[in-house]
């Protein structure tokens, strides 16, 4: 066996097309962060907002909003993360959507093909479903210290290998949901594109190419504009929820510690009074 052909070198004009449309897209939020940083410094706080940095305002008040209600004022300071992580998720749809040719790997098979939306490549949800599930276990870990590992010991230690699996439903069900749903607007769009120029009797070609700039700008809209947003909105509630159920706050921790005392208390005064009672019964025995 060649392992050679089995295991390649991993250069440049052999990466995913995918990879390049999300470095494309963190590009794109590099630089937008750039202007908004310099317009804002330029930004007199007293004069009322307009243009630009209007828009930029509402989108930030609207994440913190959000946040706010679903995370609670502990999470404050999430709102960029959210913006953050929503501006990826609506940049890969779009990319996908304009079809910007790919003349970056001039060696590769792709090259001067329409690069795809980073999403139909499971890598790529699979990465930002991986720091929402370090940024929940996180959350876990610093507020609930070493009570955090009891999820995998209950009910019974003996759950623990299951637990344990169960553990990464949430990066699966985070995945799958972004990547089928990108994958299947993807292939609908290119059957669109291919099916219509090739399938349609007699003279198909020209029948396809006719119909294709009617259908296609709609199937555009939903499935890169539309559908993005939606799961834009999906992905970053989800994400919101995930991490704010982690949080338990001083108060609610010593109250359950409060509890768990009283409910050994209760349990070794249930044993104690079964041992007298035993005692007891053994005196009488012996009278």
């Amino acid at each position: 066996m060649d392992f050679g052909k089995v295991i390649e070198p991993l250069t440049w004009d052999n990466l995913p097309p995918e990879f390049i449309s999300s470095v494309i897209a963190m590009l794109a939020i590099i630089i937008l962060s750039i202007v908004i940083y310099f317009k804002v410094k330029k930004y007199d706080p007293l004069e009322k907002p307009h243009g630009f940095i209007h828009i930029v305002e509402i989108i930030v008040d609207f994440a913190d909003k959000q946040v706010m209600d679903l995370m609670g004022p502990v999470f404050k300071n999430y709102g960029g993360y959210i913006i953050t992580l929503g501006l990826y998720i609506l940049f890969g749809f779009f990319i996908g959507m304009i079809g910007i040719p790919n003349f970056m790997q001039s060696n590769s098979s792709w090259y001067l093909e329409p690069i795809p939306n980073p999403f139909t490549n499971l890598a790529m949800p699979l990465s930002i479903a991986l720091v929402t599930f370090f940024l929940t276990h996180f959350t876990a870990i610093k507020y609930k210290k070493w009570k955090y590992f009891e999820r995998y010991i209950e009910p019974m230690p003996l759950f623990l290998p299951i637990n344990l699996i169960t553990m990464w439903s949430s990066v699966l069900s985070l995945t799958l949901r972004l990547f089928g749903n990108a994958l299947a607007g993807y292939c609908i769009i290119t059957l669109i594109y291919v099916g219509l120029g090739t399938a349609l009797p007699p003279d198909g070609s020209l029948t396809g190419l006719a119909l294709t700039p009617l259908l296609a700008p709609f199937a555009h809209l939903y499935f890169d504009l539309f559908d993005g947003l939606i799961q834009l909105a999906v992905f970053a509630m989800l994400t919101m929820i995930n991490i704010s159920n982690e949080y338990v706050s001083a108060e609610d921790l010593a109250n359950e510690k409060m509890e768990h005392e009283k409910h050994k208390e209760l349990k070794e005064k249930r044993r104690l009074e079964k041992k007298l009672l035993k005692d007891k019964k053994r005196m009488e025995e012996k009278i």
